[in-house]
């Protein structure tokens, strides 16, 4: 467990489900004794992994403390508020919502959609001075991680520009002074890995899970100042949460024929648009919205209202109309802060080696897959396939035992080993009475005719007990009743034989554990055991006899002594 990674393992709690492998687009999961850690060189910070964590093993580093460590220390620490928070607080005024958040101890309340308003007049300058060709949205902080971390090759396409809240914290910074702390609040988790490497601009960032749970600790006056956003509100960046809405803010209602727009939510959709992109040569400017969410910021892993996402796209549809409408159309942010940069490849990790065929027909081997037909890819272990999940072994992200396939195999191959060593006849059988499994002793203990059937067909599967086992109304009574039958005994030609059934599951499954009790071996162990519970039942009766002579010989002692005493005294007198 490493609580300084965005997204990290309480080891305590994990199942070793291996659901998180199966939802991480990147599989940045290492297991590793039973349990799922997040490989932090290989993580976008999704938030896949926490959100279909059944247990809630997979935590998000929590940064309130930071904030309060800043705040009680009397530093001025500005709240950048992503535009989204419309859909996480409905029902939540703008004039409460910033009052509230003043009185937790924020100095101002500013929309980060300002920062996409400049975001916004800067990309439509580069893209109306670039040629023909394509470029990828800077917004999504974890497409942009995608991009630097597994797909390399396509980091030049990304815009020359900073994040919409890397920007917002520049202007913040420009506006304010460099001496004040920013602080950014939103749905996402990936914005948590911006502000560590983009620590001198921005200090912390919460999610709307963490603020929501900060808000419920603090008492509010229930009537709230006259509080606004500062400096100014958003606009035409207040649409940023949605998908499209960045494209909206770029085209400012202005069709331009050099270029062409086009907007992609989801990482399913987002690899498929990267699938081969080099191979593209469009005659015009080709910007794509990118977002790892589906449906947009909206949807993002840590937000606090799960309610229909239809819902909070309105309310996002609303706030920006309402906008539009005591602001005016077509207004963003105007101010002169540098906001451009370059996107540089992350350093290639071993998890890019490629690996020889020989090397991964050897990982299958492991697991006994010695052919392709053995390769059922049935994504048990998370992996879309057996060679992808060969590879993971071979990069140490995976273990065996996470092949379902290997371990019922082993399972079985370790209870038949079992079953074929016991002394006793053993026989599992179905609740339809068919044999699932016999081994050869319970066969030789029912006769020349059952242990030929044996050996033609081992284990004797979907055979009828009725045909085969005089006994067989013990199976029919405990799969009834559910209750054990235990040592009932059976005369059955030169053997005697004493039989359990117990149930595996009940109604559904039952085992019989038979003994020969003409065997020498088993005689002698039913002689020690019969010797032995004859000695307890005697030394039970002996002791009751003890305790009750020796009461009796206590109770005369005492009659004796006191007739005693009597006597005495009647000769003294």
């Amino acid at each position: 467990m490493n609580a300084n990674q965005p997204i990290y393992t309480e080891d305590n709690n994990c199942q070793d489900c291996y659901k998180c492998v199966r939802h991480c687009p990147v599989k940045a999961i290492r297991i590793s004794n039973n349990c799922a850690s997040v490989i932090d060189e290989l993580c976008i910070a999704c938030g896949n992994c926490v959100e279909v964590c059944p247990v809630g093993a997979k935590k998000v580093r929590s940064d309130i403390e930071a904030i309060k460590h800043f705040l009680v220390n009397g530093k001025k620490v500005i709240l950048s508020l992503a535009p989204s928070w419309v859909s996480s607080f409905p029902g939540v005024s703008a004039q409460t919502m910033v009052s509230q958040l003043k009185q937790m101890g924020f100095y101002a309340v500013s929309e980060t959609a300002l920062g996409a308003e400049l975001v916004n007049r800067h990309l439509r300058s580069e893209l109306l001075a670039a040629g023909p060709g394509i470029s990828l949205s800077s917004a999504c902080p974890t497409v942009v991680e995608y991009i630097k971390r597994h797909k390399p090759e396509y980091t030049p396409y990304i815009s020359n520009v900073f994040s919409p809240l890397i920007a917002h914290a520049r202007y913040l910074k420009s506006y304010y002074g460099p001496d004040v702390y920013v602080a950014f609040a939103g749905p996402c988790i990936a914005k948590k890995r911006e502000a560590d490497s983009q620590r001198k601009t921005l200090s912390a960032a919460l999610t709307f899970c963490e603020l929501s749970t900060w808000m419920e600790e603090q008492w509010f006056n229930p009537e709230p100042e006259d509080a606004c956003f500062e400096p100014v509100e958003a606009v035409s960046g207040s649409l940023y949460p949605v998908e499209g809405g960045m494209i909206a803010g770029l085209n400012n209602g202005k069709a331009e024929s050099t270029l062409q727009f086009m907007s992609f939510s989801g990482m399913e959709a987002v690899e498929g648009v990267l699938n081969r992109l080099d191979d593209w040569k469009p005659n015009k400017r080709v910007f794509i919205e990118l977002l790892s969410c589906p449906g947009g910021c909206i949807n993002g892993p840590a937000i606090p209202d799960k309610s229909s996402m239809g819902f909070r796209y309105s309310n996002v549809l609303d706030a920006s109309s309402g906008k539009i409408q005591s602001i005016g159309n077509g207004k963003e942010l105007v101010h002169s802060v540098s906001i451009g940069t370059t996107y540089e490849a992350m350093k290639q990790t071993s998890a890019d080696k490629k690996y020889a065929a020989a090397d991964i027909m050897e990982s299958l081997r492991a697991v006994g897959k010695q052919t392709s037909k053995d390769e059922l890819n049935c994504g048990g272990c998370g992996y879309e396939s057996c060679q992808e999940f060969a590879i993971a072994m071979l990069e140490e992200k995976a273990e065996r035992n996470m092949c379902v396939s290997y371990m019922r195999r082993v399972a079985h191959d370790k209870a038949s080993v079992l079953l074929q060593r016991m002394p006793s006849g053993v026989m599992i059988v179905d609740e339809n009475l068919k044999v699932i499994e016999c081994n050869i002793n319970m066969a030789r203990m029912l006769g020349e005719e059952v242990q030929m059937i044996y050996e033609v067909n081992p284990g004797l599967p979907s055979a009828d007990v009725k045909k085969l086992v005089p006994f067989h109304r013990l199976f029919e009574q405990v799969l009834s009743s559910g209750k054990d039958l235990l040592d009932k005994e059976f005369k059955l030609k030169n053997r005697l034989l004493k039989v359990s059934v117990f149930s595996v599951q009940t109604h559904k499954i039952v085992c019989a554990i038979a003994r020969d009790l003409y065997n020498p071996e088993v005689q002698t162990d039913e002689v020690v055991k019969r010797t032995r519970s004859i000695i307890t039942e005697n030394l039970g009766t002996v002791q009751k006899i003890a305790y009750l002579l020796g009461e009796n010989a206590s109770k005369t002692e005492t009659s004796l002594n006191s007739i005693l005493e009597i006597l005495t005294q009647n000769d003294d007198e």
